[in-house]
């Protein structure tokens, strides 16, 4: 989702959540959680 949200391979999708979860002092697979439940959207700026 991520991918496709931010139109990036996927290599840099996984950056982008690892730098989110880092940044937000959480989990990494509960960020992929909020992204897949449609909590978290990712917009080109997250790149």
């Amino acid at each position: 989702m991520v991918q496709s949200q931010l139109h990036v391979e996927t290599d840099e999708a996984l950056l982008v959540l690892r730098s989110r979860a880092f940044a937000t002092d959480r989990q990494l697979d509960a960020v992929a959680s909020d992204v897949v439940e449609r909590r978290l959207r990712f917009t080109p700026e997250d790149a």
